[in-house]
């Protein structure tokens, strides 16, 4: 199966349950990151993806929407953003400012208190309080390295890693590397160091 085909996406889709749902947020960067390319062909074809073009940020919405949204988004930007992976994590950076600005997102930055181990281990609270949708979990690995396991969700490993380096990104906590591996379409390892 190719990746980030048509056919992947699919699967991805049939693996989604009803009950899989996740906050408005993650719509509203993917949309945003469209809105960035000026291409009003581009930004309705993801609305119809995602299903409608207001997301309010703390109402839930189907994971597979969000899926189908997250490949029209990474195919109408992988030109700008060097292919199909690229693209996906570009996404993924995106969540991050809207998931910061909420009161979750505080919390998680203010429990860090500038550290990324205690970052990291806030990752599972901040994904519970945020995705009805598999697990999260950090095994860490040694004193500044850690891999975030999302086990049950059916999300791109590039766009996982991609809200991973975000985070770090945008809270300025450290300077970190991700590298994220798809173990399976329901299971992703982002492995971060500093």
């Amino acid at each position: 199966m190719e990746k980030g085909s048509r056919q992947e996406l699919e699967q991805r889709l049939a693996l989604s349950r009803p009950e899989d749902t996740l906050r408005g947020f993650f719509f509203k960067g993917a949309l945003a990151a469209v809105r960035g390319l000026g291409d009003e062909v581009a930004l309705n074809r993801c609305i119809e993806a995602a299903g409608g073009r207001r997301f309010m940020t703390f109402f839930c919405y189907p994971v597979g929407s969000l899926t189908r949204l997250l490949y029209a988004a990474a195919w109408a930007l992988s030109e700008r953003h060097g292919g199909f992976d690229a693209a996906m994590r570009y996404l993924g950076c995106q969540v991050a400012p809207e998931y910061l600005e909420s009161g979750a997102g505080r919390v998680l930055v203010m429990m860090a208190g500038g550290e990324p181990r205690r970052m990291l281990d806030g990752f599972p609270s901040a994904y519970r309080t945020s995705i009805r949708h598999g697990e999260c979990l950090v095994r860490w690995i040694g004193p500044a390295n850690a891999i975030v396991v999302l086990k049950g969700s059916t999300l791109p490993a590039e766009y996982i890693e991609g809200a991973v380096q975000g985070m770090f990104e945008a809270t300025k906590v450290a300077d970190v590397k991700t590298t994220g591996r798809q173990v399976s379409l329901s299971e992703t390892e982002v492995e971060v160091s500093w």
